[in-house]
């Protein structure tokens, strides 16, 4: 207690302390809920209770750093008009890999597919500079691809089919007039069908 740095601080029965969670931008989110007095909990909140608690989350930029450093910004994160209680969606690690023979393993249905895919890697590099996606495959056996891109909502935003040359891809994607947020790339060549996410900031 003799060393710790003070943030921020919660009134008493105004904000309900939520939970925080690292997202894949590594930045770590808070939810807070909006106490309205409505006994013996404000859920669900009334049409009339929009406020800036309930409307945002609060965003510590950079966790690894210490103190002030950390760049903790409250209720800073718009939540485009909806509305947070005390919890954060559980979101998917979409990076994991297949794993050869697994009945769990959706995307194909061959051992030797999945071990393909086990073996191709996929790389993306978004650069906020030149708001431009760098897509990079590699270890690929197939001669025709398709690209998608789709949105957290699972709206296609892009969508590309070619030939290339095994074993490598790469594509430069312009990300201007994007809207901000996670978008999930995804790469079929082949049997082989890979899977990456990345950020536009």
């Amino acid at each position: 207690a003799s060393t710790r740095v003070v943030l921020d601080s919660i009134p008493n029965g105004l904000i309900g302390i939520g939970l925080l969670e690292l997202a894949p931008n590594n930045k770590i989110y808070f939810g807070q809920a909006y106490q309205c007095n409505v006994a013996p909990y404000c859920y669900p909140y009334p049409d009339s209770v929009y406020n800036y608690v309930n409307m945002n989350l609060s965003v510590i930029n950079y966790p690894d750093s210490l103190g002030t450093a950390c760049g903790y910004a409250p209720f800073s994160f718009y939540l485009g008009g909806k509305r947070t209680y005390y919890g954060l969606p559980n979101n998917p690690d979409y990076d994991m890999p297949a794993l050869a023979g697994s009945p769990c393993d959706t995307l194909t249905s061959l051992n030797e597919a999945a071990a393909a895919v086990a073996v191709a890697g996929l790389y993306v590099y978004y650069s906020p500079q030149w708001q431009t996606a760098f897509v990079n495959a590699d270890k690929l056996s197939g001669a025709t691809y398709r690209l998608i891109i789709y949105d957290l909502m699972g709206k296609e935003v892009f969508s590309e089919s070619g030939k290339i040359t095994p074993p490598y891809f790469t594509k430069n994607l312009n990300c201007g007039g994007w809207a901000k947020g996670m978008y999930v790339v995804s790469l079929e060549c082949g049997i082989e069908k890979l899977v990456k996410k990345f950020v536009v900031e």
